[in-house]
């Protein structure tokens, strides 16, 4: 089996693409299918998560921002 690119989403795009061609040409069976698509999904949650942290920092640096300009505005 070739190696799985996962680093980044397009490479880990492009694998699974690669990897759903090569179980329709019946050059994979259902099983090691399966486990993959389920290591796929497993992979999608953690960048799902990673996302989400990222949008976290990204809303608590835009409060904070909001908090000094109304204390500035305050004095």
């Amino acid at each position: 089996m070739k190696r799985l690119g996962m680093k980044n989403h397009n490479s880990a795009r492009l694998t699974l693409a690669r990897l759903i061609r090569a179980y329709h040409a019946g050059e994979m069976d259902s099983q090691t299918f399966r486990d993959l698509i389920y290591g796929f999904n497993v992979m999608l949650s953690y960048f799902r998560h990673a996302a989400d942290l990222r949008i976290e920092d990204r809303l608590d640096e835009i409060e904070n921002r909001l908090a000094d300009q109304r204390k500035e505005g305050n004095e």
